[in-house]
């Protein structure tokens, strides 16, 4: 094999990559804004982690205790340590219990009260205690879309645009 037959060969594959990465690229750019919520598992009650479509992460609620952590380590990636907001739904110990661990582990933007009733809108998606009894229900709005999240929802990824990913 010449020289000139490994310069293509090289040239080829650079031409490749180029292709692929502006594939990438162009789904990012393009992908219709979606709001993704993943509800957690945390001991025998639930969190909330929104990411919005401008890519703020917003923590609604932090469970009874540091369990939040291996929860929101599966649902984050792993070099993620900011979290942009939490919005505690009441000040019971089941949703304020994680809160010293959350802080001690990731860099916390601002801390947000919503108690029943309150509406509250951050990065443009709107979050509204429905009610504080047991189950907790919380309406998450974001456009013409609304999850509405109770403590008896399932653990899993749920999108603005319908799709549920378990």
């Amino acid at each position: 094999m010449n020289r000139w037959q490994m310069k293509m060969g090289y040239l080829a594959l650079i031409l490749c990559g180029l292709v692929v990465a502006n594939v990438f690229i162009y789904r990012e750019v393009f992908a219709p804004p979606v709001l993704t919520v993943h509800v957690l598992a945390v001991t025998k009650d639930t969190a909330v982690v929104a990411r919005t479509p401008s890519g703020a992460t917003i923590l609604i609620d932090t469970g009874p205790d540091a369990s939040i952590l291996r929860a929101l380590g599966a649902a984050l990636p792993m070099w993620q340590r900011r979290i942009d907001a939490i919005v505690l739904t009441s000040s019971s110990a089941k949703a304020v219990g994680g809160l010293k661990a959350v802080t001690s582990h990731y860099r916390v933007g601002t801390i947000e009260r919503s108690p029943y009733g309150k509406r509250l809108s951050l990065d443009g998606v709107f979050f509204e205690v429905l009610s504080t009894a047991s189950p907790t229900a919380l309406k998450i709005s974001y456009g013409s879309a609304s999850l509405l999240i109770s403590s008896s929802t399932p653990a899993g990824l749920y999108t603005s645009d319908g799709k549920i990913i378990k």
